[in-house]
């Protein structure tokens, strides 16, 4: 009995020793550091990450050892100042055989005070790295974080309380601060459906959370923000995981708000998107974006981007738009009144297939639209936030024209993209140099060469500054132009410098390159100064054709709402055959674009698929007229030089909102002299043009050979006239032409050969007695009415040195056709009978001559007969009678 005694209290006393040595390991401060060493190594075992825990670790004995800890820390990457992550208090309950067996499951888990940091500096690096990056780096496969969960947490519940993750990275200013107060984790046993519950805030914008994840069945994701609501479902598939997202945003200023960057946009949106991922490949499909914003400005965004990371798997549709559809600004006639509309991209690229891309630029004056193969019309890269709380784009790649031979390309970055400020650019320029003449001959263009050089872009949407321009031409033997200056606002086209020199070697060369006609000009220099402060404006230009120059100044006062311009055009010498190729090359000028097309051209232009379209904007001449400027300018051409002498001129040019006048130009030259006037009614949208003056002592074969007709007529030409037309062109102005003129001639001849070219030579015998080279012509008069470009007669009177030829009847200019009656007679026998009177009619080109008899005698009702004793040249007769 005694041993038996003695064993109990040997046993008791082990027994109380062991419960001793276990409360003094479970809570004694003694033992404080071995529970510390034991949590910490039990955690970082199975997270594969470093744990420290700093405060005391207690641990309760029961059906399962229950630990909690406080001040746990999970260390950053080596040399990181941050800690990656802290918790102030975790507490959980765990199995005492799974402990034995190395198996850690996790039971009523509880933290508090969920601190997590994800911090990248300006260099890039980061104060985390993956769970077993040393594993991966030594060629181990890392864990999945799916399993270790699941291995871990077994209970049904978890609860999250006061969660605080933090997103820096300094390298695009990207900061995410995400407080969560309560997060609620459980699952429900009878459904097994796992739910998430909580509420917090995001860069201080409150937002709400829920979220079930069915064992079987797909999850759903809601997050809900005062003015945005975020849905993510997923889809079901047999493979791989497929999520559908949408976003709807009331107000896109409570998106910026939660990105911390500047509330300068206000409007709504709306973003929907399929991510997918299938064996490690994930995607973005059926990818929709649509924001209005408050002003009537729009940008949709529609395609997929395919295969992420790999660029060449991308199809999308951008369209932005300055103005509403229904609201969209009116056409536009002159450059000052140029809005950008809208602008639409579109980007297809398939793997392995050269991508296909369009680019069309809409303004309210014209449209330019390429398309064809080549790189994305705009590419942009480094996003970030400015401390200022701008968004900036640090690279962006916008190339403008053919995708393969792009016209512009500025590659450049942008500080303020949502603003369009501190924009900064490097411009390239390669364009054909024909496009520079007239637009509709943007294209290739093997003759004219091309234009290339480069400047730099700077400023923001309300002044964008163009500096360092340098363009010359290349590629060309047939003219060399040069541009160089700075443009401080590109938009407004204001306060400029601009130089630009343009050399002609041959001018007929040149012409012959455009598809016109040959004019021996020679060789030619044109030289622009051209500068303007404020509403001052300053311009001076050296026109030389050979030995002749023209300097023209000109000064613009642009401060009222009625701009005021004076200038002057001077010239110390200008030859007289110099103004006529001028005049003969400028009239081959204005057939670039200046032709009314016809019905084949019209159709012709249907199908073609030139880049340039919709253009509404007038010529810059035409704008000029109709912006209501007021114009002066003096004309002083102190020495004309010509094979017949030398003369002057001496005119002036004016213009105010009703009214264009140039002249009197009055000139004399070789016994010749004209007296013009020219006006322009600008008070009404008629747009009216008048010449009236006369003219005097210019010789017919003078004007024949310059117009290269080779058949010989001769004669000295008079003139008056006062007619009015339409101004939209030449042809215009014709066959609207309403008006009166004079034309006479005196002691001419004209080649017989040419009389029966016009099919006069049935009447030899009016215009010389015997058939001979030349038939003389005493006189012409004939006086003229003009209406709607129709030209009638009744008293027009040809004179030899023995008939007398009365003609009457009209020219259908628009038409082409007449109907003309002429009359032959002996001079002094006007009431004899015409003997072989003719008519012609038909078209201009080929018209029906006919001789018939001759009509009865003719009277005077007031039967006067006789002629008077001195009678007047080209005169009718009949109407000299006494």
């Amino acid at each position: 009995m005694r041993y038996i005694a003695k064993g109990i209290l040997i046993s008791c006393a082990v027994a109380f020793v062991a419960v001793l040595a276990a409360w003094l390991f479970l809570s004694s401060p003694l033992f404080s550091s071995v529970r510390t060493t034991f949590v910490e190594n039990l955690i970082s075992k199975k997270l594969g990450q470093e744990v420290r825990i700093e405060d005391e670790v207690r641990l309760g004995l029961g059906r399962q050892l229950q630990v909690s800890a406080a001040g746990l820390e999970l260390p950053g990457s080596q040399n990181a100042d941050v800690n990656l992550a802290a918790i102030d208090e975790i507490e959980f309950e765990i199995s005492g055989r799974d402990l034995w067996n190395s198996k850690l499951s996790l039971s009523g888990l509880s933290l508090s005070g969920v601190h997590l940091n994800l911090i990248t500096d300006k260099d890039g690096f980061g104060n985390w790295q993956p769970i077993s990056q040393t594993e991966a780096e030594a060629g181990k496969p890392a864990n999945s974080p799916t399993p270790l969960l699941a291995g871990i947490l077994t209970d049904r519940k978890i609860d999250l309380t006061d969660i605080a993750i933090l997103y820096q990275n300094d390298l695009n200013g990207l900061e995410l601060d995400l407080q969560l107060p309560e997060l609620l984790l459980k699952r429900d046993t009878e459904t097994d459906v796992a739910t998430a519950v909580g509420a917090g805030s995001l860069n201080g914008e409150s937002f709400d959370l829920n979220a079930t994840f069915p064992a079987e069945d797909p999850f759903q994701l809601a997050i809900n923000f005062e003015q945005i609501s975020i849905v993510a479902e997923e889809v079901p598939q047999e493979n791989g995981l497929q999520v559908a997202t949408t976003v709807e945003i009331a107000e896109l200023g409570q998106l910026l708000d939660i990105l911390k960057l500047n509330r300068v946009l206000e409007g709504t949106g709306n973003i929907g998107a399929t991510f997918k991922s299938v064996d490690g490949v994930a995607r973005i499909d059926d990818l929709s974006v649509l924001a209005k914003l408050e002003g009537g400005q729009s940008l949709s965004l529609t395609g997929q981007i395919g295969e992420l990371g790999n660029p060449e798997d991308v199809s999308l549709t951008t369209r932005i738009r300055l103005y509403p559809e229904d609201a969209e600004p009116a056409p536009a006639a002159s450059r000052y009144d140029l809005k950008l509309v809208a602008v639409d991209m579109v980007i297809d690229s398939v793997p392995g297939q050269v991508p296909q891309r369009q680019m069309v630029i809409k303004t309210n004056g014209f449209t330019l639209d390429t398309s064809g193969e080549g790189p994305p019309p705009i590419k942009f890269s480094e996003l970030s936030r400015t401390p200022e709380g701008a968004l900036r784009v640090g690279s962006i790649n916008l190339r403008i024209g053919n995708p393969a031979d792009p016209f512009i390309i500025l590659n450049g970055s942008v500080d303020d993209a949502l603003q369009l400020q501190g924009i900064s650019a490097e411009g390239l320029m390669d364009i054909p140099a024909a496009s520079l003449i007239s637009p509709e001959l943007l294209g290739p263009d093997d003759q004219l060469g091309r234009f290339s050089g480069n400047f730099h872009l700077n400023g923001d949407i309300s002044q964008l500054s163009l500096t360092n321009l340098d363009g010359k031409t290349s590629e060309t033997e047939v003219w060399n132009l040069e541009v160089h200056g700075t443009v401080k606002n590109v938009l407004k086209f204001e306060d400029l410098d601009l130089a630009i020199d343009v050399e002609v070697p041959s001018g007929a060369d040149l012409l012959e390159a455009l598809s016109l006609e040959r004019v021996e000009t020679g060789q030619a220099r044109l030289e622009i100064d051209l500068a303007s402060e404020g509403t001052d404006w300053n311009a001076s230009a050296n026109v030389e054709v050979a030995e002749s120059v023209l300097e023209i100044v000109a000064d613009l006062d642009d401060a009222t709402s009625n701009p005021v311009l004076k200038g002057s055009i001077e010239s110390d010498l200008i030859k007289i055959d110099h103004i006529r190729t001028i005049i003969q090359a400028a009239a081959q000028l204005r057939k670039l674009g200046g032709t009314e097309p016809n019905e084949e051209d019209v159709n012709q232009e249907a199908g073609d698929t030139g880049p340039l379209r919709d253009v509404t904007l007038k010529p810059i001449g035409r704008s000029v007229l109709l912006s209501g400027m007021d114009m002066d300018v003096d004309i002083d051409l102190r020495h004309i030089e010509g094979a017949k002498g030398i003369s002057s001129l001496q005119s002036e040019l004016t213009l105010d909102k009703n009214e264009l006048k140039a002249g009197p130009l009055k000139f004399e030259y070789g016994g010749a002299h004209f007296d013009v006037t020219v006006q322009m009614d600008l008070s009404n949208d008629a747009r009216l043009l008048t010449l009236t003056g006369k003219a005097g002592g210019w010789q017919l074969d003078d004007i024949l050979h310059g117009l290269k007709f080779k058949k010989g007529a001769s004669g000295t030409i008079y003139a008056d006239f006062s007619v009015t037309g339409g101004t939209d062109s030449s042809k215009h102005f014709i066959n609207s032409m309403s008006g009166n003129a004079t034309v006479s001639m005196r002691d001419g001849s004209i080649e017989t050969q040419l009389l029966d070219l016009a099919g006069l030579g049935v009447l030899p015998w009016v215009f010389t007695k015997e058939k001979q080279k030349v038939a003389p012509i005493v006189c012409l008069r004939a006086p003229i009415s003009i209406s709607n470009g129709s030209i009638s007669t009744k008293q027009t009177t040809l004179e030899t040195d023995h008939v007398q030829v009365v003609v009457f009847g009209g020219v259908d200019v628009a038409g082409k056709v007449l109907d003309l009656n002429l009359q032959p007679r002996k001079i002094g026998e006007p009431l004899s009978k015409s003997p072989w009177p003719v008519t012609l009619k038909g078209p201009l080109a080929k018209p029906k001559i006919k001789v018939k008899d001759g009509p009865k005698r003719l009277k005077r009702t007031d039967g006067a007969d006789k002629m008077p004793a001195k009678r007047k040249l080209c005169v009718p007769d009949i109407l000299q009678l006494q």
